[in-house]
């Protein structure tokens, strides 16, 4: 992390606490929905990675607020970025950690809108049929594409921070 995150963490000490135990509640409940293959189960930089940010935002800003909750995701992209210089191999990536941070967005706005918690998943779903949430362009193989529809080697995409994967819309 860096000081600036720290610092932050450190001065919200209660809602990094609170945001770590909902954090696990929220991938326990995506470890059940990937045992049902919800949208296929689970593949980075799509459906299922989408619904795990929009639902994880959307339970972080209903218990610490829509600022820390928004802080938070940030200060999770900064750290895939840092294992990323460490260990480019990690498979994070700017493409990746824009569609997590659009989709983060969502979360929050959901929050404002749904408060009874029974209602959120047919939402959340809704929300990715519809199209409105981002994932990462990919084939039947989940194989990453460019804008053109070619496919991207893993080999790489994965050295590169900044490459030639492109969002698209949860619809497609």
């Amino acid at each position: 992390m860096s000081s600036k995150d720290k610092f932050w963490a450190v001065r919200h000490y209660n809602s990094v606490m609170t945001a770590i135990n909902i954090s696990k509640d929220v991938m326990k409940t995506m470890d059940s929905l990937d045992n049902e293959k919800l949208f296929g189960g689970n593949s980075e930089g799509g459906k299922f990675d989408a619904f795990r940010h929009i639902y994880w935002m959307y339970s972080l800003s209903n218990e610490i607020g829509e600022k820390n909750a928004r802080r938070i995701g940030e200060i999770y992209e900064n750290y895939n970025y840092y294992v990323f210089t460490q260990k480019p191999l990690s498979g994070y990536d700017s493409v990746g950690m824009a569609m997590d941070l659009f989709n983060n967005d969502l979360g929050i706005s959901l929050s404002k809108t749904i408060e009874d918690k029974s209602l959120v998943f047919k939402e959340i779903e809704n929300i990715i049929i519809q199209g409105k949430a981002k994932v990462i362009k990919k084939n039947k193989n989940s194989e990453s594409l460019d804008i053109n529809g070619d496919i991207i080697p893993k080999e790489e995409w994965k050295f590169s921070w900044v490459n030639r994967r492109v969002l698209v819309n949860s619809d497609e």
